[in-house]
């Protein structure tokens, strides 16, 4: 007897479909992902509203001054020193950044998307013994694109506004009162919450491919983000000298 659970819908949901399915019921939209699994279309539409967005953001005054900050501030973090004939450098470069970031939005999109699946059919299917093909795979993280559009669309406007180009999500905001530049302020730094959305849709993903319950493998996969932000904080830490 067939699993209702696992039997496949008699045609493929829609592209709008599947993209409001993942954001309101992203199990259901899983199962039938993974029974059809397809990738290119969401991950296009992800591109393209992030490369869009870039070259609004990068093309106002508010926004390349933004940009000049924030690639000033992550130069400072890492233990470098922006000299006069440093900080000309960003500026100019900066004015071509509405141009050359929207393109690379458009290649980076795909290429992490097929990277972050391989690497998640490698650990999935040795661990689990799973027999999932790289196709699911990717469709389970194309899949996780309506998250980040929803990040592009909350974020801009709210840094157009700020006039900063640093995540205005991520949990650092919440603690104005740690030390700059410390390994606490660091670390939250690098917890985004729409990251931690993603990475919860995607084990709801990977959950249903491989049968597992969402709860353990969303732990998992939020522990590995966490040991990375750790990571990029004691990085920061030894090379900044705090």
């Amino acid at each position: 007897m067939t699993d209702p659970s696992t039997a496949a819908p008699a045609a493929p949901p829609s592209l709008a479909s599947r993209f409001v399915g993942i954001l309101f019921s992203p199990t259901e939209t899983y199962r039938a992902v993974i029974a059809h699994p397809t990738w290119f279309g969401m991950v296009a539409v992800a591109a393209v509203v992030a490369a869009v967005g870039l070259y609004w953001f990068l093309s106002t005054e508010v926004g390349r001054q933004a940009a000049v900050d924030q690639a000033v501030s992550t130069m400072e973090s890492f233990g470098r020193t922006v000299n006069d004939e440093a900080y000309a450098a960003i500026e100019r470069q900066t004015r071509m950044a509405r141009y050359i970031n929207p393109v690379f939005a458009l290649v980076m999109a795909p290429l992490m998307t097929a990277i972050v699946a391989g690497i998640l059919l490698g650990v999935f299917n040795a661990t689990l013994g799973g027999v999932a093909t790289y196709k699911q795979v990717l469709a389970v993280v194309a899949h996780g694109a309506p998250v980040s559009v929803l990040q592009q669309l909350f974020s801009l406007p709210i840094n157009y506004f700020r006039a900063s180009a640093s995540s205005p999500t991520n949990l650092s905001v919440f603690f104005p009162m740690l030390p700059e530049g410390g390994f606490l302020a660091s670390f939250l730094g690098t917890i985004d919450l729409f990251l931690v959305w993603w990475v919860i849709v995607v084990a709801i993903g990977l959950a249903v491919l491989y049968r597992r319950q969402a709860r353990r493998v969303a732990t998992g996969l939020l522990a590995a983000y966490a040991v990375i932000g750790l990571a990029i904080a004691g990085v920061k830490l030894a090379l900044g000298g705090q």
